[in-house]
């Protein structure tokens, strides 16, 4: 059984936007579900499309950060993109949704090498010594607001992080990620 499964990440507002009468949370939810899939399969350009001209994004937590118009915010995604950054699940839990914005909470899950770990201080997991080729997947509780402007595009996001994801790792396999997922 797969320990991450990142083509998941959009089914639940699928989901949601299926049952959904009011067709601006509608549109909204689709739009959010569309950014999603499209960041994860790694599709810079429809993931850019449903974006307004002018993004902006916050990141929250450790290390904040903001990300501001739409060639900075392709850079960021072209960037993360090359090393496979984009390839993440987001097990999504709740969903609210209304007029101006959509919300999403969960986890985000990430497949890190034992290398990466070591660059961020992570010497041992599980009381064993982490090797340079190992795998394992993060988890951190992740917040993020989805604002949309008047046409539905969306303004960018506000991610919040709710704790550092080098404090829940777990040892895993490539037996445990999905055949798609590349390394």
């Amino acid at each position: 059984m797969n320990k991450i499964e990142p083509h998941q990440s959009w089914l639940p507002l699928e989901e949601r936007a299926a049952k959904e009468t009011n067709p601006r949370h509608k549109k909204l939810l689709t739009e959010v579900r569309d950014h999603m899939e499209h960041e994860i399969k790694g599709e810079l350009e429809p993931l850019m499309a449903t974006l307004t001209e002018e993004p902006i994004y916050h990141f929250w937590g450790d290390n904040p950060n903001i990300i501001q118009g739409y060639d900075a915010v392709k850079g960021f995604y072209q960037a993360m993109m090359s090393v496979g950054g984009q390839q993440f699940e987001v097990v999504v839990e709740r969903i609210v949704v209304d007029d101006g914005a959509v919300i999403t909470e969960g986890q985000v899950k990430n497949v890190q090498k034992g290398a990466n770990l070591k660059a961020m201080g992570v010497e041992e997991v599980e009381g064993a010594p982490v090797e340079d080729d190992e795998l394992f997947v993060t988890t951190a509780q992740l917040v993020t607001v989805w604002p949309a402007d008047e046409k539905g595009k969306l303004v960018g996001e506000d991610i919040y992080f709710g704790e550092n994801s080098a404090n829940n790792i777990e040892r895993i396999t490539r037996d445990e990620i999905p055949d798609y997922y590349q390394i």
